[in-house]
């Protein structure tokens, strides 16, 4: 089958199974979190985790969360930017050059060459100075 983004039958089958999944785990985690154990050995559920890893796997997740997005993600965008001094800061693959237009249309998209913005930017300041 082809990859689409699209709704189609087995997704909304397993989204709905997920979503019912999921709601039903978190049930049992505050079923577990926050009902007494003696009354849960009075309903013969005795076996049971400490309640401290109700406690300590959010904080876990949370600050493992909070290290990805902050340091780890941040660092892969750093070591994935090219150096300032490098050609793709300033041209690439990518780039549209300038097209001739129609007189009085609308010009198509396209980059500013670096030494136009440059010359925008600064020329002018330094000419009055």
């Amino acid at each position: 089958m082809e990859h689409t983004p699209a709704p189609y039958g087995p997704r909304s089958v397993y989204g709905y199974a997920l979503y019912i999944g999921s709601i039903m785990l978190f049930l049992l985690f505050l079923v577990w979190a926050v009902v007494p154990d003696q009354i849960l050995h009075s309903l013969g559920l005795t076996y049971w985790p400490s309640k401290y890893w109700a406690v300590a796997i959010p904080i876990w997740a949370l600050t493992a969360l909070a290290t990805f997005a902050f340091i780890i993600y941040p660092a892969i965008n750093l070591s994935m930017t090219p150096d300032i001094d490098d050609i793709a800061t300033i041209t690439d693959k990518h780039s549209y050059s300038r097209k001739e237009t129609v007189p009085g249309g609308i010009p198509p998209v396209f980059d500013i060459p670096i030494t136009e913005v440059c010359r925008k930017l600064y020329l002018s300041k330094m000419k009055q100075q």
